[in-house]
């Protein structure tokens, strides 16, 4: 019996096995796609307030809140208070003129402990923040009047023509750079299809 393979011949090391490899690769679409996230936030974050003050803009009110304490609260300021008639602590987001605070938006109502200001609020409208913008329980100086559908239409054609424009430059981009610099590498059997 023989010990090489049949037909005769000496047996050879099997091939070793594919191991993995580290790099990195450029790619310049991951580029336009976050510039193009980044520039779509804008009319996104108009989008979500407009919804929010047209869908429930009928229970909206303007009502007298009353400045009982400030924070500067690390770079995030707001404004403790209550709204006239109630003793239940309001809260709205500030920002800093100078060394005090205001409510957001309104530079001109600085605060001080019992003064008077005019805020939109509803008692069945989310509260919540967008970037740092109140949708509800926000000085009236900020905002006089509410936007409605119109508003939020815009903001939404705004967001979606950003959003098609910038997908469409990022799969162009990966295109050229596909073309002029190749694809990777793959090394292994290849088969006829």
């Amino acid at each position: 019996m023989s010990d090489g393979p049949p037909g005769g011949g000496s047996a050879s090391a099997p091939d070793p096995a594919p191991g993995l490899r580290w790099g990195a690769r450029f790619s310049p679409q991951v580029l336009v796609l976050v510039a193009t996230l980044a520039v779509a936030s804008r009319p996104l974050k108009g989008a979500i307030i407009t919804g929010v003050f047209w869908w429930w803009g009928d229970t909206y009110t303007q009502e007298e809140f009353v400045m009982d304490e400030a924070q500067v609260n690390e770079g995030f300021p707001f404004i403790d208070g209550h709204v006239e008639g109630t003793t239940d602590v309001t809260r709205i987001t500030g920002m800093m003129v100078g060394e005090a605070v205001a409510p957001d938006g309104a530079p001109g109502e600085v605060f001080a402990p019992g003064r008077r200001v005019r805020i939109w609020r509803s008692p069945s409208a989310p509260d919540f923040g967008v970037e740092g913008a109140s949708v509800n329980e926000f000085s009236v100086a900020a905002r006089p009047e509410l936007p409605g559908l119109g508003a939020f239409l815009g903001y939404v054609a705004a967001t979606v023509v950003t959003l098609w424009t910038g997908f469409r430059a990022t799969a162009w981009a990966g295109r050229r750079w596909a073309r002029r610099w190749g694809q990777i590498d793959i090394r292994g059997t290849t088969r006829p299809l």
